[in-house]
Order: structure tokens, then C-alpha cells, then sequence
């Protein structure tokens, strides 16, 4: 069957599933995400870089929302995760550092909403990809969320993490891009 598409795939890490819900912009996902909160008022979003939490309780505010439902990964704890369904707004660029974070989640699915225009997604070439989704007629607001997609995803946190050798910290997805990874 072409990429297996209507079969059964297999898990990335066994018990634990990604499911990645990827936008075209970063607008687009903010919006989902104000959704997803309206719909499911017990979200708790993580973000990973300080920069990425900044923007979205700057976003929630404008639009009325409450942004104590943005935590960022740092600061969280346990606790904090009780009653709540976790949600993350980014991915972080290395694998591991997400499956360290949740191996003691009891959730066995954890969405991540990404946009093509994220810092990630740009190393890999969604510039050129951008283009011809909406050629096909996606609409901005549609999400792409197919197992695939994950595990792409993960291979390319995989292929980042090998040319990591000392991992420099950043308050950005973009700067942990520019100051990890060889030009």
C-alpha cells in the first residue's frame, strides 16, 4: 500500500504517541490552539523556549483568553499536570529531550501543534513545501496529522542530534537552531 497510509504504522517509542498537528503558519496554529482551549478548557499548553510561551499568553490575552494555561517545559511539574490535558505548542529540536519530559506522563497520547514555518520545519525545506499544500488546496486553517508526519518528525530531531555536539541553550526554537547546529 503507498506509505501505508490506510494501515497500521509503527510506534516511534511503544506506549507513547506523538501526534503531531501541523499547520501552514504559525497564525494558523495559534488560532487551533485558542480553540483547542475554548473546547477543552482543561489544555494545559507547554512550550519549550521562553519566547515561543511569551507569544502565545501575549496572543491568548488579545483574544480574551486565559494564559495561565501556558507553562513553560522548565517550569513544569507534575502537579501541575493533574485534571489537565497536556498539549505542547513546539516541538524541541532533540527527541530524547521530549521523551525525557513525558516518561512519566500517564497521557499515552501527547499532541504537538507545529507550523511549516517554524525554525524546525524550515532546516528540513517546508519553505518549498508551503507553496504547493495550498496549491492543493489546503486551506490555512486545515491541520496536517498523519502518523508519517511523526515519525518524520522524529527522524529529523534524530538527524539533528547527531551534529549536537554541546547543546547551548536558547529563548528560541530559531535560536537554539543558530546556536546548535553548523551552518
Amino acid at each position: 500500500m503507498l506509505f501505508n497510509l490506510f494501515g497500521k504504522t509503527k510506534e516511534e517509542t511503544p506506549g507513547r504517541i506523538f501526534i503531531d498537528k501541523v499547520y501552514i503558519s504559525t497564525e494558523a496554529k495559534m488560532n487551533a490552539c485558542l480553540h483547542q482551549i475554548k473546547v477543552q478548557p482543561n489544555t494545559l499548553f507547554i512550550a519549550w523556549f521562553v519566547e515561543t510561551a511569551a507569544t502565545f499568553k501575549a496572543f491568548f490575552a488579545q483574544h480574551d483568553a486565559d494564559d495561565s494555561c501556558i507553562i513553560e517545559a522548565r517550569t513544569l511539574h507534575a502537579a501541575k499536570l493533574i485534571n489537565r490535558t497536556p498539549f505542547f505548542l513546539e516541538h524541541y529540536p532533540l527527541h530524547e529531550k521530549e521523551l525525557a519530559l513525558v516518561t512519566t506522563w500517564p497521557e499515552q497520547k501527547i499532541t504537538v501543534f507545529s507550523a511549516l514555518d517554524e525554525p524546525l520545519f524550515k532546516h528540513f525545506g517546508s519553505d518549498k513545501m508551503i507553496p504547493l499544500i495550498k496549491m492543493m488546496g489546503m486551506k490555512e486553517d486545515e491541520a496536517i496529522e498523519h502518523a508519517l508526519v511523526t515519525q518524520s518528525v522524529i527522524k529529523g530531531q534524530q538527524k539533528i542530534a547527531s551534529q549536537v555536539i554541546v547543546e547551548h541553550t536558547a529563548k528560541s526554537q530559531g535560536e537554539w537552531m543558530e546556536r546548535n547546529l553548523k551552518p
